[in-house]
């Protein structure tokens, strides 16, 4: 990062029922995994006077942000000479001020009494980022692209509803959560940013006064490179798309009174890729091989910290919040949007929100038939088959 173009925030909410509290966290980075995930959530738990469980942390995925992965550099830690993936004293001290600032917050708690729910199209953002061939492969349509064969081809399977949650007190609005499947960023460089979602929730905080929290859903195949081709110009549109898409979100929102909180937490537990390049003894090697690319060695130290996690615990813990009319899904990995839209198959009647990117230590969640497609997202996936049956069943047992 060689430059700073709006601060990273982490923005999060407490609910308190008088029995417990649940804690849903919105951070500006890429992704936090294994250690840094533990690490993270552990001090905010502690923070609030809770479980681990009961704290729903998520990565908006902006990638003018870090990757962090407390474990995987303990890894390269092993090795004199290796690269430097992460700062581990950088990172306690940001989880510390993290858990310090909820903890001031318990004091500033103030009451809601109902809970207003909406949504809205928007258009001209998400695509797919794998578009068919013909023979049944994939190719890659990233987040920014200029390819006229890719731009042409159709938007594909994406969910293009915005949802909006907002928290009231009488018909006083406290706070608003909304929620969007697509990957978030207009373009890549060295530029420190929480991209569009970002600008977005900023300028709704300027309009109404009250807080906004961004929460970037089953995104993981999913972008806006047919609407984008890393102009300005395009970010500026990618920009009043979003902003159109919330605000008419907003303006949609149905109110019901609240007497109760629901929470449920059900483990995934996700098998590891069997194929060779995935294995454990290559990634050790890669690790440990000093005339390899330093991206070959972070990216072993990733997969071999994400390995190790399984080990210890092979659960990965997902959530679902139920306040008035709204329910709310939180996932780990850059989850595809099929399980999005799964999940909202289960109560077509409902609203269901989903939020993604939490334990980024899976990497990519694609199906179980994405790797013979080919395409980008598989080469960043550290789970395989029978993945998918085992996450839709934890969908499943969430939302029965």
């Amino acid at each position: 990062m060689k430059s700073v173009e709006a601060p990273l925030l982490l923005k999060g909410l407490v609910l308190d029922d008088r029995r417990t509290r649940y804690v849903l966290v919105a951070l500006d980075w890429c992704r936090l995994q294994t250690g840094a995930y533990d690490l993270f959530r552990r001090k905010l738990a502690a923070a609030a006077g809770i479980p681990e469980t009961q704290v729903a942390l998520q990565c908006t995925h902006t990638h003018g942000a870090p990757i962090a992965d407390l474990d995987a550099q303990l890894l390269l830690d092993r090795y004199p000479g290796a690269p430097v993936h992460v700062d581990a004293g950088f990172l306690k001290e940001v989880a510390s001020r993290s858990a310090i600032e909820l903890g001031s917050a318990l004091s500033r708690m103030r009451p809601f009494t109902h809970v207003g729910v909406g949504r809205a199209r928007v258009e001209h953002y998400a695509s797919s980022r794998r578009v068919p061939l013909n023979d049944g492969t994939v190719k890659s349509r990233m987040s920014s692209c200029r390819d006229d064969e890719l731009v042409r081809a159709p938007e594909g399977l994406v969910d293009p509803w915005i949802r909006s949650v907002t928290f009231f007190d009488g018909s006083r609005p406290l706070v608003r959560l909304h929620y969007y499947a697509t990957h978030p960023q207009s373009h890549y460089g060295t530029e420190g940013s929480p991209d569009v979602p970002g600008f977005v929730r900023a300028r709704l905080e300027k309009e109404e006064g009250i807080p906004h929290l961004y929460f970037t859903g089953c995104g993981g195949n999913v972008a806006a490179g047919k609407y984008n081709d890393g102009s300005e110009a395009a970010r500026e549109r990618l920009t009043l798309s979003l902003l159109a898409g919330m605000r008419e979100s907003i303006a949609s929102t149905r109110v019901s009174a609240v007497s109760s909180l629901d929470w449920k937490t059900a483990d995934v537990r996700f098998a590891v890729r069997k194929e060779p390049v995935f294995a454990e003894e290559r990634l050790r090697k890669d690790l440990a091989d000093p005339k390899a690319p330093d991206a070959a060695r972070l990216k072993a130290a990733l997969g071999l910290a994400w390995y190790g996690r399984l080990k210890d615990r092979p659960g990965v813990d997902c959530s679902r919040l139920r306040v008035g009319p709204a329910t709310i899904l939180h996932l780990p990995g850059e989850v595809f949007v099929e399980y999005q839209l799964y999940a909202q198959s289960l109560r077509p009647a409902e609203f269901i929100a989903v939020a993604a990117y939490g334990e980024g230590g899976p990497g990519y969640v694609c199906l179980d038939g994405s790797a013979a497609e080919g395409g980008y997202e598989p080469t960043g996936s550290y789970v395989g088959p029978p993945s998918e049956a085992r996450l839709k069943s934890t969908l499943e047992e969430l939302l029965r």
